[in-house]
C-alpha cells in the first residue's frame, strides 16, 4: 500500500514531535540539523545488520533516516506538494545531463 510522501511526511513530523525531538514552536532550522547528524551517521553506517531492524542493514536504516529527517524538514517549511517537488528536482537534473 503506497502512502503519498505528504501524507508521510505529516506522519513523521507527528513522530518528531511526540518524540521531543521538536516543539511545535521549533524553527525549521533544528529539522535541518536533525538531516545534517543522520546524514553524519549515514557516512559512518555499515553493510552489517542493523541493531534496530533486523531485515535492513545499517546503511539501509541510516539512508531511511535521511529520508524522515528530509521529510520532517520540508513538512516544517510548509512544502505543499512534496511528490512535485521530487519529480522536478528529478526533471531538472534529466536535462542538465542532455
Amino acid at each position: 500500500m503506497a502512502i503519498p510522501l505528504k501524507k508521510f511526511a505529516e506522519q513523521c513530523e507527528e513522530v518528531a514531535l511526540a518524540n521531543g525531538k521538536i516543539t511545535p514552536l521549533s524553527s525549521p532550522t533544528v529539522s535541518m540539523y536533525d538531516i545534517s547528524r543522520r546524514w553524519r551517521e549515514l557516512c559512518k553506517a555499515t553493510a552489517f545488520k542493523s541493531d534496530n531492524l533486523t531485515d535492513c542493514s545499517e546503511k539501509e536504516e541510516g539512508a531511511a533516516e535521511v529520508i524522515i529527517a528530509a521529510l520532517t524538514y520540508l513538512q516544517r517549511i510548509g512544502c505543499k506538494d512534496i511528490e512535485q517537488l521530487l519529480r522536478s528536482t528529478l526533471e531538472h537534473h534529466r536535462r542538465q545531463t542532455l
